[in-house]
């Protein structure tokens, strides 16, 4: 069997907020009439949103430390910290390396970043777990954080309602005693590049920043964006979705050896309602088994599987049986089976700017 990875435990998991609550209906780019379409639609009543001081680092920071706490791990236990995001606090150096100081954790710690969006987690698992039995590691950490608000234009009302910000720790362990497993498929299409980009950015990039890229342009009613700013192609997203993610899941799901009703729960990337309904539609799953945290925190990017998770952590319990599945921008989508062995906290933390 392949991409099966061995005695990988995940033994807690925090999400972290920003304390700052931005509302659809208050957003003064779409009329009323938008805006109920637009939460209909997309399930998105509310998101939270960093203040310009705050940046992932902070988040993941906030729910690292509480994590620590909440496992009574010590910090010079830590030996890997791998960090996924696409709104890095600097272009150089990488963001876990920093947060290796901030935290506190030993200078021999192995730290690194992963450029990934919406397929982040299950790749996160993945890499971090096999990284960790590869060298012979023993606990990590792997921190997802993306403040996607800070990329979207706020005159352009097909982003800026849709994203929400967000940062995520999750504890990972590698236990040789305890027979596990999680099954993973991961797949990608560079060629649907364009369905989610940012078309200019550093000095390094393939299109630099200069003046002329900051100007906000008028694409069509209601969208004025720069190409510095994220741009997103709604359809093309919907149709990749549903075309490519039901079968990652099936084949997971036969992999593993397994059916729908041996799941206890499924955590899908929270991309709006429309698309996460259809795709528990396509793969037969009861409405019962799929939690979501879209209504009050939007599309987190990055961060969507393990905020869900931690925003329903009342519902996850010691061995449950959970699928994930993370898909988006890449294109890229990656889907996972998880078991939860002994109690794993999980917490929703909400972080104030210090500033």
């Amino acid at each position: 069997m392949k991409n099966v990875l061995k005695n990988v435990l995940v033994k807690g998991v925090v999400a972290a907020v920003p304390a700052k609550i931005s509302r659809v209906d208050e957003y003064e780019n779409m009329s009323e009439v938008e805006a109920k379409k637009f939460s209909q639609v997309t399930g998105i009543i509310q998101r939270r949103i960093v203040t310009q001081n705050q940046t992932s680092s902070d988040l993941c920071a906030a729910a690292a430390d509480r994590l620590l706490d909440l496992i009574q791990w010590g910090k010079a236990d830590i030996e890997i910290v791998v960090m996924i995001t696409q709104s890095a606090d600097y272009p150089i150096p990488a963001t876990a390396i920093t947060l290796q100081d901030r935290l506190g954790l030993n200078k021999n710690t192995l730290a690194f970043d992963v450029n990934l969006g919406c397929s982040s987690y299950p790749y996160g698992l993945a890499i971090i777990g096999s990284t960790m039995r590869s060298l012979g590691l023993k606990k990590g950490l792997l921190l997802v954080g993306d403040t996607s608000t800070k990329l979207c234009s706020y005159s352009d009302k097909s982003t800026w309602p849709l994203f929400g910000d967000a940062g995520s720790a999750t504890a990972v362990e590698v236990d040789e005693l305890i027979d596990t497993k999680i099954i993973f498929d991961f797949n990608s299409d560079g060629s649907g590049k364009d369905a989610i980009i940012i078309n200019s950015g550093g000095l390094a990039s393939r299109n630099p920043t200069g003046l002329e890229e900051m100007d906000l342009i008028e694409v069509s009613s209601g969208i004025k964006r720069s190409s510095q700013h994220l741009q997103l192609k709604g359809a093309d997203v919907f149709s990749f979705a549903i075309k490519e993610v039901p079968s990652s899941i099936m084949r997971c799901l036969t992999d593993a050896n397994l059916s729908i009703e041996d799941l206890d729960y499924v955590v899908l990337h929270q991309a709006n309602k429309m698309i996460n309904d259809m795709l528990a539609k396509k793969i037969k799953c009861p409405s019962e088994k799929i939690i979501t945290s879209l209504e009050n925190f939007g599309n987190t990017s990055s961060v969507s599987i393990p905020l869900t998770m931690s925003v329903n952590a009342e519902k996850i319990k010691p061995g449950n049986l959970l699928l994930l599945s993370g898909f988006g921008v890449g294109l890229s989508w990656a889907s996972c089976i998880i078991p939860m062995l002994g109690d794993v906290p999980m917490e929703l933390l909400e972080v104030q700017d210090e500033a």
